[in-house]
């Protein structure tokens, strides 16, 4: 029986679309644009990677809904009717721009339609902002969610368009395309309010080298560490998807840092200690402390270097330090056994943890040229030593979009 997995970092939902399908004849209940006229100004537009690509699996339908396909395409299609010079960001392209609109989409399901909420600013190439806006779509369900994403996401788009044509009446005689589309920074319209993706990360050594989970700080526009109150950017310097792993520089001394155990032995059933900063928004911003047992030296079938543990972990904990008793590094937290669709087949997981094991750690480590310390156990060790080590080592990660 194949075991499903969750991965422990807090993800902020796109769209939730958890309902079956409606059929329903209604057209669509949104307001219109004017004609188009297409304008050649050539602009740049900004959406959040993680709207582009969000997609989710409706099991009653059988089906998956991509909202963040729907919005793609529309982007494409409608977006550069009116402005045919119309590149998408970021981008590697040499293009240059005149104007950068930044669109943040919000979805949301109400009854038997779907709300599509995009605002907007634009910035003229000295970054100066020239107006806001926003587009607020109610679209009733039409046959699927798919095509109704689309509906809604083509209006949208459409009417967005057509404001910055009226309102900024962009001109490319006026407006000539100076800046280029490549050379971007994004860090300035991040939505700071509200990260994507929460997660935790612990120090390597003192340069002020972090290590992380690959998928806590995967697709991130601008990465924030939070310790003691004190909040720093970061920036992922390499990464492993097979291993799940990633390093982030954040420029800063660290005066400690948690070190692997000589030898990266591990030994089934001895205590060890997890610290992490689960449900964001739920719970307060300190560290989260649990204790366990390393339950197993093998992950979930087919998995690469995990070991199992049973100290209880929640979304936010991913990319956290699992720590013995002699405050060696013995593990990274990376995912769990997600209980709520085990429940569904009559099975009810405790506690099933899985870590990347610290050897693969270490290959991964001096791969990237990241400098590490080890260490020989001394002792019996205690709980105190394992908090010690972990808690002035660890630091709450934001990511946003």
């Amino acid at each position: 029986m194949r075991a499903v997995v969750s991965t422990p970092a807090r993800v902020m939902p796109v769209l939730v679309l958890v309902a079956s399908v409606v059929a329903m004849s209604s057209a669509v209940s949104a307001t219109r644009p004017a004609p188009v006229v297409a304008n050649a100004t050539e602009i740049a537009v900004y959406v959040p990677p993680g709207v582009l690509s969000a997609r989710s699996y409706v099991p009653t339908a059988n089906m998956w809904v991509e909202p963040g396909k729907a919005f793609s395409d529309a982007l494409t299609e409608v977006g550069q009717r009116y402005f045919p010079s119309l590149h998408v960001v970021p981008s590697t392209t040499d293009a240059r721009y005149a104007l950068l609109v930044d669109l943040d989409p919000q979805w949301k399901r109400e009854a038997a339609k779907i709300r599509l909420t995009v605002k907007y600013d634009v910035y003229g190439v000295d970054g100066t902002k020239l107006i806001s806006g926003s587009s607020d779509q109610l679209v009733a369900i039409r046959g699927n969610l798919n095509a109704t994403a689309s509906d809604a996401s083509k209006v949208a788009i459409g009417q967005v368009m057509s404001d910055i044509q009226n309102r900024v009446k962009p001109d490319p005689a006026r407006m000539p395309a100076t800046r280029s589309v490549a050379a971007i920074d994004l860090a300035p319209l991040v939505n700071r309010e509200k990260p994507i993706r929460t997660g935790t990360a612990f120090f390597v050594n003192g340069v002020g080298q972090l290590l992380t989970a690959a998928h806590v700080s995967r697709d991130c526009v601008l990465i924030e560490a939070h310790q003691d109150g004190e909040t720093f950017p970061v920036k992922a310097k390499g990464y492993s998807d097979l291993l799940d792993v990633a390093v982030l520089d954040s420029g800063k001394p660290h005066a400690g840092a948690i070190a692997l155990r000589e030898g990266n032995e591990i030994v089934l059933g001895e205590s060890v200690t997890s610290v992490g900063y689960p449900l964001q928004g739920l719970l307060g911003d300190s560290p989260n402390v649990t204790r366990g047992n390393i339950s197993a030296s093998k992950g979930l079938r087919g998995s690469m270097g995990m070991f199992q543990f049973s100290a209880p972990i929640q979304p936010g904990n991913s990319g956290g330090p699992i720590v013995s008793d002699n405050g060696e590094l013995l593990g990274m937290a990376v995912s769990t056994l997600n209980a709520a669709t085990l429940a569904e087949r009559g099975q009810i997981p405790q506690n099933v943890n899985f870590a990347l094991d610290a050897r693969y750690v270490a290959m991964f480590l001096r791969r990237e040229k990241v400098a590490f310390a080890s260490m020989r156990p001394v002792g019996a060790g205690s709980m105190q030593v394992a908090n010690k080590a972990a808690l002035g080592n660890t630091v709450q990660l934001n990511c946003y979009q």
